[in-house]
């Protein structure tokens, strides 16, 4: 098999499953109309947000440099730390929903701005001097922008977490 037909191939899977998801989040968003039900969808992506951020921050954060990517540690390494600190502010933001409605404002549009950079870089489109990393599979951009976009879409839907 070829590598463009691969990467089609991860491309296809990508786009399924994720716009599969945000279906289910759109769909559950605007039929749950029970305030604790939407306090407890809050929370579960909240608590998942944080599972994901807890994920990515690790191994960024003890990457072992290549030769190739020596460059790369520092920034690898602040993303790990940026994915950290997040994951601490949605622990925060899940215990307490009610009380965050100003800290999930700010979010909403900080993973916006993300998941679009994701989405534009998938594109080919390029900003503030960034270019193709060499090797990365485009798929890998389409993959985080849209999982970017359903998280994105799940705190827009279901915030705030009380419509009373």
């Amino acid at each position: 098999m070829s590598e463009a037909s691969d990467s089609t191939k991860a491309t296809v899977k990508t786009a399924i499953l994720w716009g599969g998801l945000l279906l289910l989040v759109v769909a559950a968003g605007v039929t749950i109309s029970d305030e604790t039900t939407r306090r407890l969808g809050l929370r579960t992506l909240l608590a998942l947000l944080v599972v994901v951020e807890i994920l990515l921050a690790f191994p960024q954060m003890f990457h072992e440099p290549r030769t190739e990517d020596a460059a790369a540690v520092g920034p690898m390494q602040d993303a790990g730390f940026y994915n950290l600190a997040m994951a601490l502010f949605f622990a925060l933001c899940a215990a307490r929903p009610e009380e965050s409605t100003v800290a999930l404002a700010a979010a909403i549009p900080l993973y916006a701005i993300h998941a679009g950079t994701h989405l534009l870089r998938y594109a080919g489109l390029y900003y503030g001097g960034e270019a193709p990393i060499p090797g990365r599979p485009r798929h890998l951009d389409l993959r985080a922008g849209l999982q970017l976009t359903v998280a994105l879409a799940a705190m827009v839907l279901f915030y705030p977490p009380s419509r009373g």
